[in-house]
C-alpha cells in the first residue's frame, strides 16, 4: 500500500463521524492487502507497535521542526513560528512539502519510523532529526501533514481499538463475532495482531489466542450497587471480601528469573520497582501471571497513593527503593506452569496462589475473609476504612467464577465509603476541555470538562465542568499534563454551549467526587446526566480513558 493511500484515508477520517465514520473504517480494513494490515493499524493509532511493547519514537518537537527546516531548506525559525502560531505540527509540514508525487509505502514509512525509534545515544536527537528529514523530502503534502504528527504523537484521529475492532469484525468477520474479537483483544491487547491474523487466518484463528507470559492481559474490573445486602443477590449465599488497596495495580509476568511487571494502562513498569522484582523471582512457579496492589509501607503501616507515586521515576530508583520500601498484595493468578486459570472458578484460582506466594517477604495476599451476611462484610470494611483504606472488593465463589479480562462483570463488587454513606460517589471521569482561568487562576485551567465513556459507541460524552478542589500545584500541572487538541475529536460529543475554551486530547484520567446525578440540558452523556457539585480529587495515571466511569454505569447508578 502506498503510504499517500493511508494518507488520504486519514484526511476523509477526520471529516467523518459515528456511523459514517465506522462503516468508513470498515471499508478501508477490507481494502488493506494482508501484508500491510498489521502496520496500516498500528498506524492508523498513532504508533508503531502494540500499547505494551513499549516502543517509543522518543522525538521531540523541536527535533521534528529541524528536519523539517533541512527538507524544505527554510527558515528554522520560520518554521517554529508558524508552529506556534497554527498549534499543529502536521500543518506546517504540509505547508513546507516539496514532492509531487506519492513514491513511499507504508512499509518505507513504518520501517523509518522504528528506525528512528531504536536511535539512542549520544546526538541522537541530531540523527532522528536526519532520519526525518529523508522521509520528509519524499512526502507530499499531505503525507507529510501526517507523518509529522505521527512522530511527535498527535496523530489524534480519535479511533479507539473498539472502533478497529468494530469494523474488523465488519470486515472480515461478522457481528456475531464481534464480541470473540473483543475478547481476543482483551487477552491479548495488540489491535495490529487481531487484525493480522483475523484478515489473514479468519476467525477460527483468532478463538485460539490465548494468555501469554510478557503478553499483559486487560484487567478485570469491578462493579458498583446501591445496598450492600444487593451483593448477595448478586453473587450467591457465600462471597470473599478482600481490602481494596490505593496502590498502584500491577500485573506480574514471571517466566524464569525473568520478572515483567504492567501497570493498569499496560505500561511496563518493571524498572520502577527491583525491590517487586527481585521477589517475584523467588515464589514457587517457574512460569505464572498474578495481580496484585502495590503499596508504600513503614513497617506494617500502609502510606497514601501519593507516597507511592515518587516511585514512578526513571532515574534515582535505588535511592527511592529504599526511601519508600514497597509491599505487593496479591489477589488475583491467571497463569501457572504453561496453563491458562482465565476460565477456572476464583476458588481454584486462589488456592493456586496461595501455594506459590506462602513464604514471600516482599509479597504478601492480600485481606481477605470468606462471608456469609453483610455484618461478616461490613467488619472488614469498618476495619479497613479506619485505618484510611479504600473499602472491599467482594467476590464471588460460585462455580462460573471466571477472570473476565477486560469486563466490568458481576464477579467483582467493589463497596467504599461513598457508596454506605449514600451522599456522594466517586467517578473517573477523562478530561475533554477545559477553561483558561479568572484571578488567581489566570495564565491556567480554571475549569476542566469532562466526559464518561460510551463502550457501545466508542465515544466520550460530557458530564460536568470541574472547577473545585485544584490546588496551586494542580493549576500549574494542568497545562503541563492535558495535551490540547486542534479541534474537537470526532469521539466526543459536546453540546453548542459547553464548548470549551481548549479541546484537550481524551487521554487524562481524573476522580471527581460528586454529591448526585441529575438530569441536565447542557451534557450528553447517558442522554442528558451530569454530576451535581463535582470537586477533583487527583488524576488516575493508572486508568485509561476506556476505565473511566461508562454511560452504562452512570445511568444505573442514577436510577438508585
Amino acid at each position: 500500500m502506498k503510504f499517500i493511500t493511508l494518507a488520504q484515508t486519514f484526511d476523509r477520517f477526520e471529516q467523518l463521524s459515528g456511523n459514517a465514520l465506522r462503516s468508513a473504517v470498515a471499508a478501508f480494513l477490507k481494502s488493506i492487502p494482508s501484508s500491510d494490515i498489521k502496520s496500516v493499524v498500528y498506524l492508523t493509532q498513532g504508533s508503531i507497535a502494540s500499547e505494551f511493547d513499549d516502543v517509543n519514537l522518543g522525538m521531540a518537537a523541536k527535533s521534528a521542526m529541524a528536519a523539517i527546516a533541512s527538507a524544505s531548506s527554510e527558515d528554522e525559525h520560520q518554521i517554529v513560528l508558524l508552529a506556534k502560531k497554527v498549534g499543529d505540527i502536521g500543518t506546517v509540514a504540509e505547508k513546507y512539502a516539496t514532492a509531487r508525487s506519492g513514491l513511499l509505502s507504508v512499509k518505507d514509512v513504518f520501517d523509518g519510523l522504528h528506525r528512528i525509534s531504536v536511535t539512542s545515544g549520544t546526538g541522537s536527537q541530531e540523527k532522528k532529526a536526519s532520519q526525518l528529514m529523508q522521509l520528509l523530502k519524499k512526502c507530499t503534502p499531505l503525507e507529510a501533514r501526517y507523518l509529522a504528527r505521527l512522530v511527535v504523537g498527535a496523530l489524534r484521529l480519535g479511533l479507539a481499538s473498539k472502533t478497529i475492532l468494530d469494523g474488523l469484525a465488519n470486515a472480515y468477520a461478522t457481528k456475531d463475532t464481534k464480541k470473540e474479537l473483543e475478547h481476543a483483544y482483551n487477552i491479548c491487547p495488540d489491535i495490529g495482531l487481531i487484525a493480522e491474523t483475523v484478515a489473514k487466518k479468519g476467525i477460527t484463528a483468532v478463538r485460539k489466542i490465548d494468555v501469554m507470559v510478557g503478553r499483559p492481559v486487560q484487567m478485570m474490573l469491578c462493579q458498583r450497587v446501591s445496598e450492600l445486602p444487593d451483593v448477595f443477590n448478586r453473587l450467591g449465599s457465600q462471597v470473599a471480601a478482600e481490602q481494596k488497596y490505593d496502590g498502584e495495580r500491577v500485573q506480574v509476568h514471571k517466566q524464569g528469573t525473568k520478572v515483567t511487571l504492567y501497570s493498569r494502562r499496560l505500561e511496563n513498569i518493571t524498572t520502577q520497582f527491583p525491590d517487586i522484582v527481585l521477589s517475584a523471582q523467588k515464589l514457587k512457579a517457574q512460569s505464572c501471571i498474578f495481580e496484585g496492589e502495590i503499596m508504600a509501607v513503614k513497617g506494617d503501616e500502609l502510606l497514601p497513593f501519593q507516597t507511592l507515586m515518587s516511585r514512578r521515576r526513571k532515574h534515582g530508583v535505588d535511592e527511592m527503593t529504599k526511601s519508600i520500601p514497597v509491599r505487593l498484595f496479591a489477589f488475583e493468578l491467571i497463569y501457572l506452569n504453561g496453563k491458562s486459570l482465565l476460565h477456572s472458578a476464583y476458588t481454584l484460582r486462589y488456592s493456586k496462589l496461595q501455594t506459590i506466594i506462602k513464604g514471600s517477604t516482599g509479597i504478601a495476599l492480600a485481606r481477605r475473609v470468606v462471608c456469609s451476611d453483610t455484618d461478616c462484610i461490613e467488619e472488614l470494611f469498618e476495619s479497613v476504612v479506619g485505618k484510611g483504606g479504600e473499602g472491599v472488593v467482594i467476590k464471588s465463589l460460585q462455580p462460573d467464577s471466571t477472570y473476565q479480562a477486560g469486563v466490568r462483570g458481576w464477579h467483582w463488587i467493589k463497596w467504599k465509603p461513598e457508596y454506605s454513606e449514600g451522599m456522594q460517589d466517586t467517578f473517573d471521569l477523562v478530561v475533554i476541555g477545559a477553561y483558561w482561568g479568572r484571578g488567581r487562576r489566570a495564565g491556567s485551567y480554571g475549569g476542566l470538562l469532562c466526559a464518561v465513556y460510551d463502550k457501545k459507541k466508542d465515544r466520550f460524552e460530557s458530564v460536568c465542568k470541574v472547577g473545585s478542589g485544584f490546588s496551586d500545584d494542580d493549576l500549574q500541572m494542568f497545562p503541563k499534563v492535558l495535551k490540547k487538541a486542534n479541534a474537537r475529536l470526532n469521539n466526543v460529543v459536546v453540546l453548542k454551549n459547553m464548548e470549551p475554551d481548549v479541546w484537550i486530547v481524551p487521554n487524562t484520567v481524573i476522580e471527581v467526587l460528586a454529591a448526585e446525578i441529575t438530569k441536565s440540558p447542557f451534557h450528553t452523556a447517558g442522554g442528558g446526566l451530569a454530576l451535581r457539585f463535582p470537586r477533583y480529587i487527583r488524576i488516575r495515571n493508572d486508568k485509561t480513558p476506556q476505565q473511566a466511569t461508562t454511560s452504562d454505569e452512570l445511568k444505573r447508578m442514577a436510577t438508585r
